[in-house]
């Protein structure tokens, strides 16, 4: 009996800590997480270019929390360790935005939905992204309903997670588009050049860039994509443009890789071709007259090991711009 009672004063404190124990039952909502200051901040979640898993980076995601509310932008595998990383609640996520959907930009959001809904968020989430995006989030609703089934019988859940969830396909093109507007933020859209004229005449999916403005400054994300007139202009007076980069000797060994393949597609010849190397990030920071550039989705990244030093990276960007560069980190604030 006193060997029961000591198993059990071991474990009832643990399952009473587990968010999921309450099974959606009623009470006051949890405050944002101590530290966070007033004002936004922009955090790196996952930093590697392409869909690649070490341990160096994570996978394409930031955040920008303003007052103490997080806005995910992508969700790449490792997103809701690193939330947890950076001291953010995944249950706190309520609106997500999909650049594009290449699995090292949507890897995690099943992940983050499926713990949202057995961490017994009440209010709920939006994932905002091009077309295909309201397929997305079905289809990661479909990914976990054995577990919401198992859970509602035996654990008495009542929540449906096809009310909780909610997928928004963005119609953006050359013109930017309103994705959303609440107290603390104006997001706005627009098509940036990852795909290629021939194939998007084959395929309903595009890309976005997406420009977050707040009382305090103004953030832009490129998504991947080639060089784009659109998002310089999206980007125009900007106070961070979050941009992807490819390092110049990289993208020199891409090229030489894409025509030793020969013409039609290759891995190769799309890496080389809709991305953007840091001599055209510097080009279009210059023109859209932002204060600073944040290097970001690195290629090579940490892919293969041993990291290519910052002025690397930077080198390129300097040939045309003169702000600010910094190359982005995961787990990076600023």
């Amino acid at each position: 009996m006193a060997a029961g009672a000591g198993v059990g004063a071991t474990l009832l404190p643990s399952l009473a800590g587990w968010d999921g124990f309450q099974a959606q039952a009623p009470g006051p909502a949890q405050p944002p997480p101590a530290g966070l200051p007033a004002g936004s901040l922009l955090v790196l979640l996952g930093t590697q270019g392409g869909p690649v898993i070490n341990l160096g980076r994570g996978e394409a995601a930031s955040a920008v929390v303003v007052d103490g509310r997080p806005y995910l932008v992508d969700c790449g595998y490792g997103t809701l360790r690193a939330l947890l990383q950076a001291g953010l609640r995944h249950l706190d996520v309520g609106s997500v935005c999909l650049t594009h959907l290449h699995n090292d930009h949507t890897a995690d959001v099943a992940a983050l939905l499926s713990h949202q809904w057995t961490g017994s968020r009440r209010d709920p989430t939006t994932v905002y992204g091009p077309p295909g995006t309201a397929a997305l989030v079905r289809g990661a609703i479909a990914f976990f309903a054995g577990d919401v089934e198992i859970r509602s019988v035996d654990e008495g859940r009542t929540a449906r997670p096809e009310a909780m969830f909610i997928g928004r396909d963005v119609q953006a093109s050359a013109a930017s588009v309103q994705v959303f507007k609440d107290d603390r933020v104006t997001v706005r859209a627009i098509e940036n050049m990852h795909y290629p004229e021939a194939a998007k005449a084959q395929m309903a999916h595009r890309s976005l860039a997406y420009r977050f403005d707040m009382a305090d400054r103004s953030i832009v994300f490129s998504g991947d994509t080639a060089p784009s007139a659109n998002l310089v202009e999206l980007a125009r007076n900007a106070d961070i443009l979050v941009c992807e980069a490819v390092d110049m000797a990289r993208h020199r060994q891409l090229m030489a890789a894409a025509d030793a393949a020969g013409p039609g597609a290759s891995i190769a010849r799309h890496v080389a071709d809709t991305h953007s190397t840091t001599e055209e990030v510097g080009r279009m920071a210059a023109a859209a007259r932002v204060k600073t550039v944040v290097l970001n989705h690195l290629v090579p990244g940490s892919n293969p090991p041993g990291e290519i030093p910052d002025t690397a990276y930077i080198a390129g960007v300097r040939k045309h711009f003169d702000g600010q560069v910094i190359v982005g980190r995961d787990q990076m604030r600023l």
